[in-house]
């Protein structure tokens, strides 16, 4: 009897232990590769691509650098920082991955800001190198939420000022300035260039891409615990909506259905401001005022939207839940 009870305790701890080994091997990521997603959901790999080519969804990608820039607005460079992670892309640049194998990117939204490393300023980075290439450079603390930025941020000649310093204004020239022209283009070619700084932008090969498992949920409407997927196989995504700010309307209607165009404004500015991103999740957001928002949108541009477009996106809000 003896002999039983220890052989059944020996048994019990050994399940505890394989419990507690296939709690740690349980995979929380966040970002996978796109041949997982039926791993992760009930989802297919072409339903993932169809989403993809009708503009529902976008990718992301894996990426490192050493010296990205903090896009606070347009033609505003931060803070300069590495980072090895996880970045959002535009749709037109991870459908040209998908399709080409390769593309290049300049901007991109860091979705992993704990993995951001060596955060500095401009001044620190690149002392004493012309920043005219952008109208401001601004100094700010390391963010704790997903953040827009330059892909990359390097110290180059300046060929363009150089020509524009040395070269007479374009013009009907004799055959005698002509050559004189010549001689100055050769001379700035050949002479010290002084050096600025600039956005650039990186490769990326398709091997790079991931999805995010959070958009894709939100997407195709699954349970948000990764763990206990809820969904049938086959999704209809003809109602889905994908317009930022007409998301970001929405969920200010939430807690107000009633709320007028200035006051879900209001909302979403001051949840920009605080940094709350309970309204705009995603970062999207660089600088907003009374009269207009700049946000970062899919096609890797930062677009403007007026108030007045604003009202407009806000009756299709409503008149699409009526």
């Amino acid at each position: 009897m003896l002999c039983r009870l220890r052989s059944r305790t020996i048994t019990d701890d050994k399940a505890k232990e394989s419990l507690k080994a296939w709690e740690h091997m349980k995979d929380n990521r966040r970002f996978f590769r796109l041949d997982e997603i039926s791993d992760v959901t009930p989802l297919t790999k072409g339903q993932l691509l169809d989403a993809i080519d009708n503009n529902k969804l976008t990718l992301c990608a894996l990426i490192e650098g050493k010296s990205l820039g903090y896009f606070h607005e347009p033609k505003t460079l931060a803070n300069v920082f590495d980072y090895k992670g996880v970045a959002r892309l535009g749709l037109d640049v991870a459908k040209k991955l998908l399709s080409d194998g390769k593309a290049t990117v300049s901007h991109v939204v860091v979705l992993e800001p704990d993995k951001i490393e060596n955060w500095r300023s401009v001044e620190s980075a690149y002392p004493n190198i012309s920043t005219e290439r952008f109208d401001h450079v601004k100094n700010f603390v390391k963010p704790e939420f997903a953040v827009s930025a330059y892909a990359s941020i390097k110290q180059i000649d300046d060929w363009r000022g150089s020509i524009e310093r040395n070269l007479p204004p374009k013009k009907k020239r004799s055959a005698e300035e002509s050559r004189e022209a010549a001689n100055k283009l050769l001379q700035v070619i050949s002479g010290k260039k002084r050096q600025v700084i600039a956005s650039r932008s990186i490769y990326l090969h398709a091997h790079q891409l991931r999805f995010d498992l959070v958009s894709v949920h939100k997407v195709f409407g699954l349970d948000t615990n990764q763990n206990a997927l809820q969904s049938p196989p086959i999704v209809n995504t003809s109602d889905i909506e994908v317009h930022p700010l007409k998301i970001m309307i929405s969920n200010v209607l939430i807690g107000n259905k009633d709320a007028n165009a200035r006051t879900i404004w209001n909302a979403i500015k001051r949840d920009h401001q605080t940094d709350a991103k309970q309204i705009d999740v995603d970062s999207l957001i660089s600088n907003m005022n009374n009269d207009e928002i700049e946000w970062f949108g899919q096609q890797d541009t930062v677009r403007i939207t007026k108030y007045k477009t604003f009202q407009n996106l806000l009756s299709e809000v409503r008149k699409a839940k009526s």
